[in-house]
């Protein structure tokens, strides 16, 4: 059962079109990655399925609902829920703060001025903890986002997102800057989410894709050149012609084929 669909997506910007009549399919459950060379209008086409870039044609369908025309923040309560190429934690803020901002947000209490009961204060703590927990980071919960390292703030991030509560996580080149370790971590975090997380991964590290990924759609100068298995598409001259045919991208190729 898909739970994501595009049909015809296009982002154009004047002459320039960076996504070119994208047919996606997301089937619920899966880990599935969007790869292709610079330029190929990954990020764009991330940002058109949370609502943060409009659309110019096409349709996006979210488990049944067309919600093209929905703002981010209701795609957000649909359960479309991202994570950024560059941090937007708050640093100066502890760990669990962090992850309280998101918890109070999905609970629909960020905006109180009154204060919450007693009770209640303690269920959102224990769902923020629990966001902690499931990224291995329970027990820097009370130290300053500022002091985790590169690796530890992408964990972080993802708590944030965790929490609220999405079923269709979008992660936007997670491990950029990540050394081998802190990938490895990565990983097994995206390893360990639950079934009833459907994940779309952007991301440059195709050793990483190949590892995580159920399926693979590959983009190449805004256009869909292939979906399919990971071993369907390494085997696609298609795919690997996009990738060499860009200076930067082609040693990536070839050092995940090494």
């Amino acid at each position: 059962m898909s739970l994501l669909e595009t049909t015809g997506l296009t982002r154009s910007y004047g002459p320039l079109t960076a996504v070119d009549g994208i047919d996606l399919h997301v089937m619920a459950g899966t880990r599935h990655a969007v790869i292709g060379p610079n330029g190929a209008g990954k990020s764009t086409l991330f940002g058109l399925v949370a609502g943060a870039v409009p659309r110019s044609a096409g349709r996006i369908v979210f488990d049944g609902t067309d919600v093209g025309a929905e703002p981010e923040h209701r795609r957000a309560r649909r359960g479309i829920v991202r994570t950024f190429q560059h941090s937007r934690l708050l640093l100066g803020h502890t760990v669990c703060e962090n992850v309280l901002v998101a918890v109070h947000r999905c609970a629909g209490v960020g905006g109180r001025a009154l204060p919450l009961p007693r009770r209640r204060r303690a269920e959102l703590a224990e769902l923020a903890m629990s966001c902690l927990s499931r990224v291995g980071l329970a027990a820097r919960h009370a130290e300053p986002a500022g002091r985790l390292s590169h690796g530890e703030r992408r964990q972080l991030e993802i708590a944030v997102a965790l929490a609220g509560r999405p079923r269709l996580l979008l992660l936007d080149e997670p491990a950029a800057g990540m050394s081998a370790a802190e990938t490895r971590r990565l990983a097994d975090l995206v390893r360990s989410l639950p079934s009833e997380v459907t994940v779309l991964l952007v991301e440059h590290n195709l050793d990483l894709v190949f590892e995580l990924a159920d399926t693979v759609s590959v983009l190449h100068l805004g256009r869909l050149v292939r979906t399919g298995s990971p071993d369907e598409v390494r085997a696609d001259e298609a795919v690997r012609a996009a990738y060499l045919g860009n200076a930067d991208e082609g040693e990536l190729w070839e050092a995940a084929h090494a």
